[in-house]
Order: structure tokens, then sequence, then C-alpha cells
């Protein structure tokens, strides 16, 4: 094989893998963003993220110590950051709003839902999926099973 077989070659396999590459370091630049997004609103409340966990455009973290839920999501144009203090909760439930089309059902929204234990207060929602802006599921019903079962786990230990 001459220089010029293998030169070719390797630029060849280098145009293939830039992207990739590329596309793996601005997704770990964007989860370091949001995580310490998270951060900054953990430690507004003088809280220590001690457990989080990414899905698609959000990131879920909990301080177990202060029982504190916060939620950071990067939308296009804005970030939303929002957080419950779980003392003032009573239970933690996932709402799925679904449409049917034809005997198959598609699901537009799912939602993790804060109840306060005074009726008084408003619910808190975090919006975890959106079908108007993200067109497919990409895990978020088994992450929002998963944070609440977490959730009110803990609403049970600490009564």
């Amino acid at each position: 094989m001459d220089w010029g077989t293998a030169l070719v070659g390797v630029i060849s396999i280098l145009i293939c893998i830039v992207p990739f590459v590329g596309m793996y370091y601005k997704r770990v630049k964007n989860k370091n963003k949001m995580l310490q997004s998270l951060k900054v609103l953990g430690g507004k409340t003088d809280c220590k993220i001690s457990h989080h966990e990414f899905c698609g455009d959000f990131v879920l973290g909990i301080d177990e110590t202060r029982n504190y839920v916060f939620f950071f999501k990067q939308k296009k144009e804005e970030a939303i950051s929002k957080f419950v203090d779980l003392s003032e909760v009573q239970a933690c439930q996932v709402v799925k709003n679904k449409r049917n089309i034809e005997k198959v059902s598609f699901t537009e929204r799912v939602e993790l839902n804060f109840i306060p234990t005074n009726k008084s207060k408003k619910e808190v929602r975090f919006e975890l999926f959106d079908e108007a802006i993200n067109m497919q599921l990409s895990g978020e019903l088994q992450f929002a099973d998963n944070w609440s079962k977490k959730i009110n786990g803990l609403l049970k230990n600490k009564k």
C-alpha cells in the first residue's frame, strides 16, 4: 500500500468520526451547564444536590437531607428552573395526558405533579415532555415513574 492511499483512508476515517466526537462533546457541555444551573438553584435554598439524573433536555435533582427536589429544563429560548420543598408535599404523581386516534394512543404531555399538604397552595408541576416541543418520547415515562416512586418513598419515610 502506498502513502497516498493510506492518507486518503485516514482522512476518510477522520471525516466520519469527527462529527460524532463533536456531538459527544456538545452533549457533555450541555449536561454540565444544566447540572451547574441545578446546583445554583440548590444553592439559593442552601441545599446540596445529593442525587441527580438527566433525561433529554432536563435534569432533576434532590437534596435528600433537606428534602428538596429541583428541576431545570433548557428550552430553545428559555430556561425553566423550579424546586419544591417536600415537607410541604403530601404526594407526587405522574400526570400523562394522552389522545386517541383510531385506537392508537399518543402521549401529549408528561409531568410530575406535587400535591401540597395545605390545600390553599397551588400544585407544583415539572413538565418533562410536551409533544408540541419534542416530537418523540425518549424515556420520560420511565423517568417520571422512577422519580415518583423515589419521592413518594421519601415522603412515606418522613411521616
